[in-house]
């Protein structure tokens, strides 16, 4: 069909038509009809005879830059079996040369190492037809059995749904996003014909070939196609799409500070594993406790089952007591809970989905299990279709959760079944979506109500639609020991995540800070760096009390102070559709490190963060203040977040960076106008203002020998009308605060 009701989205004369599939045969529709239509909206309804029949409702926008589809199937009279439905959009165009016609999709830099792919990408460049990215549990290659057919969108990754297709010679684009997954998910073959491009959107279903629709049943699936103007901005493409799909989700929908102000200890990085015990951690917990304000968990990770490795959770319960390593925890886990309680922090569980083929459960009941072998030969996931599974399921969290005494919980190994597009559960009445949905609410509905979900494998790359029961999801694979490899590739899986802007809705998580001792210096500060300027500071790691006096120890403290995961983060000239595998150089926050708050003149106006990920070159880098979004006709003062040293701008606004491979500088900016300003703290500011050359500073916590610098000489400090001592040491006020009252500062 051809209409001019899509004209608004400047994106050529789009024709576009529906089908279904249905074991394995597309099905056109045998008769149409409008049953509405204005300027704002159009009723479309089709036929396909006894198969069934759908209604496409399409809505636009108020700011007419995009259309809402409401796609409602009715079975027919006979129950049936719908593998899939489509829609394909033709005559996109872009007024380019064809041969400059990409896409973006959050799957590629995760699968190809690469941003943009043009529409006629070879996908046997850079190594083997089929090889689509890094398995994390096996440390083999996922091979998508897919990728025959170059579907875009269907790994289980559980990627940003929304794809967008533009040219290298334009900042025009259109894109394509989801606004549900009740029941279906989308993916995408992007292909030219005559000369344009050509999207066909996939509303099919995980983990099913298709699903068995009783008659009459009806299903409804929503999505967004709109147009930008900003395809050639990082942070702003997909902008349209995000506005669309915040108004769909539940009100305060990821709002919760949960995972936001704080930050979680957890037993596996950095050198402890599953070497874990009650005392080691009890240990962990009071040091933390006294010398981390924002560490608020305590996450027993992988290494309470008796029978480890491979990695188990689930097959736990089915063995009763004996499933647990007593020999490690002598009282039991809810003992364990409890202490950790009295301590003042809050405990959480590791839980992993697979179960190992050695374990209990699996040798007595083989028949629960999906097949995985494709991708994991030694261990499988419980097939959740089947009722008597999910009666054991929601027992084992019970178990684990009430029982055990754990207020939060990371889910590790989790999605297969939820997440995989390949046919994996026997029975077929329901999508994989509509299973993950009971599942994530089992877990959400035993936990505390300001307890954290936490993901696992498989590495999320920024679905928000996780974030109805998930407060954070894990974009980093485990940084161990510390991984150089693991830390480059991170910077990349998370470069994709941040630019989608949704850190409102689900909180990005790196994996873990840490002291990382097999690290060198440089890399340890990159990791550091990146973690903090990233906003993505969830959890800490390692036997930190028996290393109390390491010189890396100042830093943990200082990147700790202040805990604003999921804020806004931007690049500063970083161009994704530049050719090959590329990363922003400079990352930046509209904040202070040191505090949430944005944009206060009292404070930092911006952080910078400066990175080098090349092995052998050294990089110059040049930033402007208009990159920044700041004036470049005012003053501004840039300083070294870590040595304070001064750096200049030009007459421009411009500052130029040399740095080493594995390099990394934080700066912090404070505009320079003679008026009274903090430039640095290693403790949270929670709220600043200037009065009559005042600043009146309150803080989240309490701390003593904070130190805070400023522009000018302290003279006095004041709180609840009593002076406060304070002493001067290279060049930072050094004072013991109160986290409960303002406390006034005279210069």
């Amino acid at each position: 069909m051809c209409s001019a009701f899509f004209d608004f989205l400047r994106s050529g004369s789009l024709e576009w038509h529906s089908f279904a599939v249905t074991e394995g045969n597309r099905v056109d529709p045998v008769g149409s009809r409008i049953v509405a239509a204005n300027d704002f909206m159009l009723h479309c309804q089709y036929s396909y005879g006894e198969f069934g029949r759908e209604d496409l409702y399409f809505s636009v926008n108020r700011e007419r830059t995009g259309v809402n589809c409401r796609r409602v199937w009715t079975a027919g009279n006979k129950p049936c079996k719908l593998d899939e439905l489509g829609f394909v959009i033709s005559g996109i165009d872009f007024g380019c040369k064809a041969s400059g016609d990409y896409y973006y999709h959050l799957e590629n830099p995760r699968i190809y190492d690469l941003f943009t792919i043009p529409v006629d990408y070879d996908y046997t460049k850079g190594g083997v037809a089929g090889d689509t990215g890094f398995d994390e549990i096996a440390g083999t290659r996922w091979v998508d059995p897919g990728v025959i057919c170059k579907r875009v969108g269907r790994s289980p990754y559980q990627p940003f749904p929304a794809i967008l297709l533009s040219n290298y010679q334009t900042g025009s684009g259109l894109v394509h996003g989801t606004l549900s997954q009740d029941v279906f998910y989308h993916s995408y073959e992007v292909s030219h014909r005559s000369g344009k491009v050509e999207l066909q959107i996939f509303s099919s279903f995980k983990a099913q070939p298709y699903l068995e629709l009783e008659s009459n049943r009806v299903l409804t699936d929503l999505w967004y196609l709109g147009f930008t103007p900003y395809a050639d901005d990082f942070d702003r493409l997909f902008n349209g799409y995000t506005a669309e799909l915040r108004k769909v989700l539940p009100v305060n929908y990821g709002k919760s500070d949960i995972n936001r102000d704080n930050m979680v200890w957890g037993s596996w990085n950095d050198g402890i594993f599953r070497n874990v015990t009650e005392d080691l951690i009890l240990r962990e917990a009071r040091y933390l406790k006294e010398n981390f304000p924002t560490v608020r968990w305590i996450q027993l990770d992988d290494g309470y089952a008796v029978l480890t490795p491979p990695a188990n959770g689930l097959s736990v319960p089915y063995e009763g007591e004996d499933g647990v390593d007593h020999q490690k925890f002598p009282h039991g886990l809810r003992h364990y809970t409890d202490k950790i309680r009295e301590i003042g922090l809050r405990p959480a569980l590791w839980i992993g989905g697979l179960c190992s083929h050695k374990t209990k459960i699996w040798l007595e009941h083989p028949e629960w299990f999906c097949d995985y072998s494709y991708r994991i030969p030694y261990s499988s996931p419980l097939d959740v279709s089947l009722p008597e599974v999910r009666e054991y399921m929601s027992h084992a969290l019970d178990v684990l959760i009430s029982e055990g005494g754990f207020e939060g919980v990371k889910h590790d190994f989790w999605s297969y079944v939820f997440e995989d597009s390949t046919p994996l559960l026997r029975r077929q009445d329901k999508s994989g979506y509509e299973y993950r949905a009971w599942w994530t609410h089992e877990i959400r509905k035993r936990l505390a109500p300001d307890g954290y979900m936490q993901t696992g494998c498989d590495i999320v790359m920024g679905n928000p639609f996780l974030g109805e029961c998930f407060t954070n999801y894990r974009y980093g694979i485990d940084v161990s020991n510390g991984n150089w490899d693991y830390v480059k590739t991170n910077f990349l899986w998370g470069t994709a995540c941040f630019g989608t802007h949704t850190g409102d809705l689900i909180v990005p998580n790196s994996d873990s800070i840490g002291l990382f001792k097999e690290l060198p210096d440089m890399d340890a500060r990159f990791l550091l760096d990146f973690v903090m300027i990233t906003r993505t500071m969830v959890e800490i790691a390692g036997k930190l009390s028996y290393d109390t006096d390491h010189p890396r120890m100042k830093w943990l403290k200082k990147a700790a102070c202040c805990v604003n995961n999921g804020q806004d983060v931007f690049t500063a000239g970083f161009d994704y559709r530049k050719a090959g595998r590329i990363v922003p150089e400079v990352f930046y926050l509209r904040a202070a490190q040191f505090s949430a708050l944005e944009e206060n003149a009292v404070l930092p106006l911006r952080t910078v963060g400066i990175f080098n990920c090349e092995e052998e070159a050294v990089r110059e880098i040049a930033i402007s203040l208009e990159e920044l979004g700041l004036d470049p006709a005012k003053r501004f003062r840039a300083q070294d977040l870590w040595s304070h040293e001064e750096y200049t701008m030009d007459e421009n606004g411009v500052m130029s960076f040399v740095l080493k491979p594995h390099q990394s500088i934080v700066v912090s900016i404070t505009e320079d106008n003679g008026e009274t300003v903090l430039l640095d703290a290693d403790i949270q500011v929670s709220s600043a203002e200037r009065k009559n050359g005042k600043l009146i500073l309150s803080f989240g916590y309490d701390k003593q020998n904070a130190e805070l610098r400023f522009n000018k000489e302290l003279k006095q400090v004041y709180c609840g009308g009593k002076s406060l001592p304070f002493s001067i040491c290279n060049g930072a006020a050094v004072i013991d605060l109160a986290g409960n009252e303002p406390v006034v500062f005279s210069f």
